[in-house]
């Protein structure tokens, strides 16, 4: 009954963060994400949740090769990589950064502004939690982590009440001692 009251409360904070935060959750300051893919295997594997920093405007041309970070892609498609840096060209506002999947064979095509750059890899992940967290957004999944647990706990109450009840209405046993008499009732 305890776990499944915490997982109801961890989900249910998780998800109000993560509607507060446009969608990510954040713990302690940190945001959490999803990888989903293989570009950072072994070290971030696919399916995991990686905890990330995120990065001011000032913070954002002052990496060097070997952080890792996490960028807007360059398509427009607002969606978040998390790469090594490999080299940075420029510096101050015109600093861009020349990024690697660490499993990946080659360089990303392209130099990211730093400009796009939303957040640092905190050296924090939980692995395939990824795949939980992803089911969980689902409608079964809601079912299952919230709707269930919830009617669980409304059904568990409800007893409980009604076993109070019942224990109100039970007439109480008087003990007598030996050769005691009952108590006289007018009515």
């Amino acid at each position: 009954m305890y776990a499944l009251i915490l997982i109801f409360l961890l989900t249910l904070v998780s998800a109000i963060t993560s509607r507060m935060n446009g969608g990510t959750p954040k713990i302690l300051g940190k945001e959490i994400l999803t990888v989903l893919s293989g570009s950072m295997e072994p070290g971030i594997q696919t399916g995991a949740v990686i905890a990330v920093k995120p990065v001011s405007e000032q913070s954002q041309g002052s990496f060097k090769p070997g952080d890792v970070i996490t960028y807007k892609a360059l398509d427009g498609s607002n969606s978040l990589i998390t790469h090594r840096i490999v080299s940075v060209l420029g510096s101050g506002e015109n600093t861009w950064y020349i990024t690697k999947g660490d499993n990946n064979d080659a360089q990303d095509a392209d130099p990211i502004p730093s400009s796009n750059v939303v957040a640092q890899y905190a050296d924090f992940t939980v692995p395939f939690l990824g795949y939980f967290m992803n089911w969980v957004k689902s409608t079964a999944g809601i079912i299952v982590v919230m709707v269930i647990p919830g009617i669980f706990l409304v059904i568990s109450s409800l007893i409980t009440i009604f076993k109070s009840i019942m224990r109100m209405e039970d007439p109480v046993e008087v003990q007598l001692a030996p050769g005691e008499s009952p108590p006289v009732t007018n009515g």
